[in-house]
């Protein structure tokens, strides 16, 4: 091969460029802080697009005063929805990676490197993920967390290794921020059911291709502006339903019928604890009660499960405004210990410093 020729294809591959996609509405009292977490970052070889969904609030204003030409802003003529919204904004981006953030959301220092780096390790990697915590007002102290894979290193890692990695990737892609695509490989566009509306490129892309799990945090979610506990629009169609529609549209026929069980029967017990997330959210037991028949359809033995049991109790029980008072107080007062205790000394010492 010749000399220069192989020069420039290393290179090529070393500057990987980014597309950072972040659709925004009426959060202008956030996204200042979420842009600020991106544009201080020690790699810079992105592009910001912000799709603005026709916000009320000063949104435009403020970002439009930011100086930084690595910024795209775009305000839509009328309300797309998160679905149009972010396929809008993803058919405008040029990098060779595709980095999702949410506008309320902080990346931790070093996500972008660590993320750009991990598709280095080669053309057989086609997404990043990683481990992430929520915090409530101080991104210093988190009061949930999603673990890593692997402490000790980054691990390369597939959704036909087994159920582990099927639990550890889906689990982390539950969050869009900080979930990276190989943009060439993208083979779907996004999906209108909310809660997995991001995960079907991830998803789809995972039929051919391994991951990447970094080790390190590299991204702080707000809890207070979720629209999973505070909206109750988005459960007009069962959560467990949306994935489950994806996993058989992603991964149909006999040659799939193990991944595909597998998929459905780990969603089908995680979602178990989201009960008291749709009461939080709806404050009626319609939406609970569907929730339960769906879960116990898909997987029977939850039936005897703690969890669901407990979970169940709960949700159909307890008026959803006292509930939420219960589990804001859980997640600040209780939860929070428990997290620090899971989350290694060192990977504490490294989120606080990512984020001082």
């Amino acid at each position: 091969m010749d000399a220069s020729r192989g020069h420039k294809e290393v290179l090529q591959v070393n500057n990987l460029t980014m597309s950072i996609l972040l659709p925004t509405y009426n959060r202008a009292a956030s996204v200042l802080r979420t842009l600020n977490s991106i544009r201080e970052q020690d790699f810079s070889n992105f592009e910001i697009l912000v799709w603005d969904d026709c916000s009320k609030d000063d949104t435009s204003e403020k970002v439009r005063g930011i100086d930084d030409d690595r910024i795209r802003y775009h305000r839509n003529d009328e309300n797309m929805g998160l679905t149009r919204n972010l396929q809008a904004c993803y058919e405008k981006a040029a990098g060779d990676i595709i980095f999702l953030m949410a506008d309320d959301d902080l990346l931790l220092q070093g996500a972008l490197l660590k993320t750009r780096d991990a598709f280095l390790r080669g053309g057989q990697i086609g997404v990043v993920t990683r481990p992430y915590y929520w915090f409530w007002s101080d991104p210093r102290k988190p009061i949930r967390a999603v673990l890593a894979y692997d402490r000790s290193r980054d691990s390369e890692i597939s959704i036909f290794q087994g159920r582990k990695e099927i639990g550890a990737l889906f689990r982390s892609a539950g969050q869009m921020s900080g979930l990276a695509f190989r943009r060439s490989y993208v083979d779907v566009p996004f999906q209108e059911d909310i809660f997995v509306t991001h995960v079907y490129p991830f998803a789809s892309i995972l039929r051919k291709y391994k991951a990447v799990y970094l080790r390190d945090y590299t991204v702080a979610v707000r809890t207070p502006l979720s629209i999973s506990s505070h909206r109750q629009d988005v459960y007009v169609t069962s959560p467990l339903q949306s994935w489950v529609r994806m996993f058989c549209t992603l991964y149909p026929g006999v040659e799939h019928a193990e991944l595909r069980k597998n998929c459905i029967d780990f969603i089908a017990k995680d979602t178990e604890v989201g009960l008291i997330q749709i009461k939080t959210a709806t404050s009626s037991n319609q939406a609970v009660l569907r929730e339960i028949s769906t879960i116990l359809s898909y997987r029977p033995r939850s039936a005897f499960d703690l969890d669901f049991c407990l979970s169940t109790l709960m949700a159909v029980l307890t008026p959803g405004r006292i509930l939420r008072r219960v589990v804001d107080f859980y997640k600040l007062h209780l939860l929070s210990k428990i997290v620090s205790t899971k989350m290694d000394d060192q990977a504490l010492q490294e989120m606080t410093n990512a984020v001082s």
